[in-house]
């Protein structure tokens, strides 16, 4: 049993209220047995955070405390032996040894190598994208790379601290062809994005943006795929995001769409302003739509093109902004799929009774990815193995 585990669990029970008498005499006891403890404890019961179980984990990997934990907890009990006594033993325990080492060899030989090798070919994501012009060049982006002032159209484009960024004077493009660049983030990457008119478009993995440099009518327009966070600045004219078969129409206000092509669904939340949402795949909202308010979400079946509105917590579905997994009763099949576009694997479901395990937690999204992987072993009865560099889940 991993001990520090344990002890992360008793602490996530002490924040909701459910921890027995007992119990919370062990977490005293605990608390009470070093400084880098107690340290734990108070940052982990911080009314600010309240985190979960496995994010009192995290605080165990940071600190570097799990061995001493362990050792202070759970120390073998020792006893001294004599030189002659230690002959004895040694005479009746070397070739025993020797054999189970033996044994151990021929039979872990052929075993999954650990999940820690995954953390030397498989990486957090990071601020990385590709930029297609208007003339069907491109230009990749990443954190290092130093784009000179491009000018598309009337507009001039910039590259800097990981933001791609447009500007342009608003009544020189009036009547002007409308001019779209495309930016494109893969598997693994995320980028950040300023539109002419302020607009702050937030890119996660896999995604793509295709957008005006500049907006010379009365309506702004992008087209998306994948997903991406929308922070729309006010100016009076109508903003649409579309994605398939739905669009978003906005005045100013900030919401979160996820339009990958690999999901059954297509999910608009709302996080504040106010927005409408309309499909071309059902005739009933096509002309009218559904107003949606803060914390609503709407989410479009692809299957029958119908929507439902629900209320959500919407930082479960924004929180990737910030760096952050939030997982809230989530299936694994949906928590690999997600790390698997930003960490950039493969992955592969060997047991299908493993895609109905459920998943609740908020994870840095820099940790390593063996690091998640053990966790969801510790809280599941999943299991995981590398074959040929495909994560194969048991």
């Amino acid at each position: 049993m991993d001990h520090s585990f344990y002890i992360s669990d008793l602490i996530a029970k002490k924040n909701k209220g459910t921890i027995s008498p007992e119990e919370m005499e062990k977490l005293e006891s605990w608390m009470n047995e070093s400084s880098e403890n107690l340290e734990i404890y108070t940052r982990a019961t911080d009314n600010k955070y309240l985190v979960n179980k496995l994010e009192v984990y995290q605080l165990f990997k940071k600190n570097k405390v799990k061995a001493a934990l362990e050792n202070e907890l759970f120390s073998a009990k020792t006893r001294k032996l004599y030189p002659n006594v230690l002959l004895r033993y040694a005479a009746v325990l070397i070739p025993f040894i020797i054999m189970v080492g033996v044994s151990w060899y021929f039979l872990n030989e052929s075993k999954s190598p650990p999940l820690s090798s995954l953390d030397t070919v498989v990486k957090p994501g990071s601020q990385k994208a590709i930029l297609k012009l208007s003339d069907g060049k491109t230009l990749e982006l990443d954190d290092s790379s130093l784009l000179a002032e491009l000018q598309e159209g009337d507009a001039k484009v910039i590259n800097e601290r990981n933001s791609l960024i447009y500007s342009s004077e608003e009544e020189s493009v009036v009547s002007k062809a409308v001019i779209y660049n495309e930016l494109i983030t893969p598997r693994g990457g995320g980028y950040k994005l300023q539109l002419a008119d302020g607009t702050v478009v937030t890119m996660n993995a896999g995604s793509s943006l295709r957008y005006p440099v500049a907006f010379s009518d009365s309506i702004r327009q992008v087209f998306l795929e994948g997903e991406a966070y929308f922070d729309v600045s006010h100016n009076g004219k109508p903003f649409i995001v579309s994605c398939e078969s739905m669009d978003v129409r906005v005045l100013g206000t900030s919401f979160n769409v996820s339009s990958y092509a690999d999901d059954a669904e297509i999910k608009t939340t709302l996080v504040e302003g106010k927005v409408k949402v309309t499909t071309a795949g059902n005739p009933d909202l096509a002309s009218e739509g559904i107003i949606l308010a803060p914390d609503d979400q709407a989410i479009f079946s692809r299957a029958d093109a119908t929507v439902e509105v629900v209320k959500v917590n919407t930082s479960q579905y924004t929180s990737w902004v910030m760096g952050k997994f939030e997982f809230s009763n989530a299936n694994l099949n949906e928590v690999m799929k997600r790390l698997a576009r930003w960490y950039d694997f493969e992955y592969e479901f060997e047991s299908d009774a493993a895609k109905d395990y459920h998943f609740t937690a908020r994870i840095d999204n820099d940790q390593s990815i063996s690091s998640i992987l053990e966790m969801l072993e510790m809280t599941t009865d999943v299991k995981f193995e590398i074959r040929d560099q495909i994560i194969v889940i048991l």
